[in-house]
């Protein structure tokens, strides 16, 4: 047992990587994000090839790592090339929208130091930055200052909150359900099916 816990211990190892081959990885992908960005005028709005991404098949997901110029390689070639490109000047929806660099930035201090910020003990600085945020955000919309919120990973887990929020506030209980009624337009996102479903509303009258 000893023994296999010492090759476990060599192998997790090698997600912690030294300063040296930190600096290595990290100038491989700012080198690429750099040129990405220092050409994104000419960039297209949509790209498409015969393979569509298929090339990642041939990566299939190991115990074992790929060298970092590798795994740019494929990310460039399957992920960043083919599809929509948001952060063409070209594109013009709103969502979804092209990347900030400051906020990846942010992204990135935030993954490095993994702050939990589900408890204010946890993370103090991280719950009232959350808390601070939510507020200036609800000040913008001209909300009370009674109001409250959360941050969410995106728009399908915020429809989700939403629905459930509303069925809680109306005070909808199951023997009701199949006669509330939810109204909902032609452009509603395929997300609030999901949502409503999740929520036991499925039986409204939509």
């Amino acid at each position: 047992m000893r023994e296999k816990i010492i090759e476990l211990e060599k192998t997790a190892r090698t997600l912690e990587p030294d300063s040296r081959a930190r600096s290595v990885v990290r100038e491989k992908v700012v080198g690429y994000t750099e040129a990405f960005l220092d050409n994104i005028e000419n960039v297209k709005t949509y790209n498409q090839n015969a393979e569509m991404g298929s090339g990642l098949l041939n990566s299939p997901i190991s115990e074992t790592g790929i060298e970092i110029n590798e795994a740019i390689r494929l990310l460039s070639e399957n992920v960043d090339f083919p599809g929509l490109n948001p952060a063409s000047g070209g594109h013009l929806g709103y969502i979804p929208g092209g990347g900030i660099y400051f906020s990846a930035l942010g992204d990135y201090l935030a993954d490095v130091f993994n702050r939990f910020a589900g408890v204010f003990y946890a993370s103090p600085g991280a719950v009232r930055m959350e808390n601070m945020l939510i507020r200036w955000m609800a000040d913008l919309v001209g909300y009370p200052a009674s109001a409250s919120g959360n941050l969410t990973t995106g728009g399908s887990l915020a429809n989700l909150i939403a629905i459930v929020t509303a069925r809680d506030a109306m005070g909808i209980k199951a023997s009701e359900i199949s006669r509330s009624v939810i109204y909902l337009s032609k452009q509603a996102h395929h997300s609030i099916d999901k949502a409503i479903r999740i929520a036991g509303l499925q039986e409204c009258v939509i």
